[in-house]
């Protein structure tokens, strides 16, 4: 048996599962999930010195085969901001910690972890698991028999300090989790 995992991105204001694939998030200055397209990519859209992105509101998407997802961890784990902040989701330790299903905006993430250093994956905040939606309204836990599963919304924003650098700042974002 094996889990199918893809990491998903959720824009506008509602909630249409499974949302967008994803493979690189591009933090910007416009809510979308688009980066081929001239005029929505993240280069044409920057987020300027001293302003914050739209949120990114992501989240891990399980189908396939597999018993049960459990003990999620996420983390920052590769890759250096300087004058940047990464704000993230706090740690889970009861379902009402999970983000809410909102609209993606610009005003500072709250509330939140400071995600900026890099941390081994050990170290990273605690993901719970539903087999409905992702966002707060529906109960989360540690680990979900559900097919399909998905974690709670692991929704990130970088904060750019007024003396941030122009240009591009690579980070890997890492999500553990176990399967049976």
């Amino acid at each position: 048996m094996a889990a199918t995992f893809a990491w998903k991105e959720k824009n506008g204001a509602g909630l249409s599962l499974p949302g967008q694939t994803i493979t690189t998030i591009g933090w910007k200055n416009t809510d979308n999930y688009d980066e081929t397209t001239p005029g929505q990519r993240y280069i044409d859209n920057p987020v300027t010195a001293g302003n914050n992105s739209y949120t990114k509101i992501i989240y891990g998407h399980f189908s396939g085969s597999f018993n049960e997802i459990s003990a999620g961890l996420f983390a920052h784990t590769a890759g250096t901001l300087t004058n940047i902040v990464l704000k993230g989701p706090v740690t889970m330790s009861a379902s009402g910690d999970a983000f809410a299903n909102t609209t993606p905006s610009t005003t500072a993430l709250s509330p939140s972890s400071t995600m900026t250093g890099v941390t081994a994956i050990g170290g990273g905040v605690t993901v719970w698991f539903s087999g409905t939606t992702p966002d707060s309204t529906t109960t989360k836990a540690s680990s979900s028999t559900a097919n399909p599963t998905y974690t709670n919304f692991l929704t990130t924003q970088m904060q750019v300090g007024a003396s941030a650098i122009a240009g591009d700042h690579p980070i890997t974002l890492t999500l553990q989790y176990n399967e049976s």
